[in-house]
């Protein structure tokens, strides 16, 4: 068998390897049905006390209604964004499972509470569907087929939005999930602790200073521009991103010949962890780099992939450290 597969087109292992896995899910859906049915004794937390405001129904991000009974006591988060919420408004004795990238110190801001914790991997049906979960929370990029085969297990599934262009989404995530979880006090200790943090970093800005022009660089070779986080991050702080006063949208490739030309005041740039000195050695010894005012002066930022890539509320520790870096001098 193994030896057949191997002489397949890779197209077709593909498709058959799709195919086992949604035979795979259907047949796992199929066993908690038939669990459910039957009548089960729920493992693990014992189900949070009653709340007020409950039974809820709330609107997922394709407008799909997910009613709650109750406070859910054995939640799944399907990406690490939902990770990052739900560690920051509920118990972690509340959640069931986690994202494949939570035990992963690279992205990770909860891996070491993680560590320490009996959960599953939400992505690995399976295991997910041992964990009985009340409520599993998915991305609003997660596989279609892998939601449906979720809800027609009985689990109620909420997508929520987890790439966001401002701050305003990320606070209204938290304060989705406090709505879905009964824990909006919660949520919004957490969201005035954001506001307040990156009011902060705002205001590190002099009143007189002029607008940094600001590069971002991405793995020797992109760029983050208009509609990105970064951007609008660099927007608050009283930067120009000179991505998105060239044209470019979230994402773009860029060149030497073009960063030379542009001529940023910064260049910031991520990298490994424990990498950054070496990384911003290799940014000024490129001589693109080096011609600029970035280059010039050293204005090159590195930071961590973790910090440079969050989507959450971590967001405003990458709001803080670049405010630190633009404006040194501020009290």
């Amino acid at each position: 068998m193994n030896l057949s597969l191997r002489r397949l087109p890779r197209g077709r292992l593909r498709a058959l390897l799709e195919v086992a896995l949604c035979l795979a899910l259907a047949l796992a859906a199929w066993r908690w049905s038939a669990d459910a049915r039957a009548g089960w004794t729920s493992a693990g937390p014992t189900a949070a006390p009653p709340t007020a405001g409950f039974p809820r129904t709330v609107r997922d991000y394709a407008g799909d209604a997910v009613r709650l009974p109750r406070p859910p006591s054995r939640i799944a988060s399907q990406a690490l964004v939902t990770d990052h919420f739900l560690f920051a408004v509920v118990p972690p004795s509340r959640i069931a499972a986690v994202s494949a990238v939570a035990h992963d110190r690279r992205y990770s801001y909860v891996a070491e509470m993680v560590d320490d914790m009996d959960v599953a991997v939400a992505g690995e049906p399976e295991a997910l569907l041992r964990r009985r979960p009340d409520l599993l929370l998915a991305s609003n990029t997660a596989r279609a087929d892998f939601v449906a085969l979720a809800r027609g297990a009985g689990i109620p599934t909420f997508r929520l939005l987890t790439e966001f262009d401002d701050f305003s989404e990320i606070i209204g995530g938290l304060e989705t999930v406090g709505r879905l979880t009964g824990e909006e006090p919660a949520a919004e200790r957490v969201t005035r602790r954001f506001r307040e943090r990156i009011a902060a970093a705002v205001a590190r800005r002099p009143a007189a200073a002029p607008p940094p022009r600001v590069l971002v660089y991405v793995g020797f070779s992109g760029t983050l521009g208009a509609g990105s986080l970064f951007d609008h991050i660099l927007t608050e702080l009283g930067a120009v991103n000179i991505a998105a006063e060239e044209g470019i949208g979230p994402h773009g490739a860029i060149g030497g010949e073009q960063i030379a030309a542009w001529d940023p005041d910064w260049i910031i740039a991520d990298a490994p962890a424990g990498e950054e000195a070496a990384v911003r050695r290799r940014l000024l010894d490129q001589p693109a780099v080096a011609v600029t005012a970035a280059g010039r002066t050293g204005q090159v930022l590195v930071i961590d992939h973790r910090r440079f890539i969050t989507m959450s509320q971590y967001a405003a520790g990458l709001t803080e450290t670049v405010a630190a870096a633009l404006y040194p001098d501020a009290p």
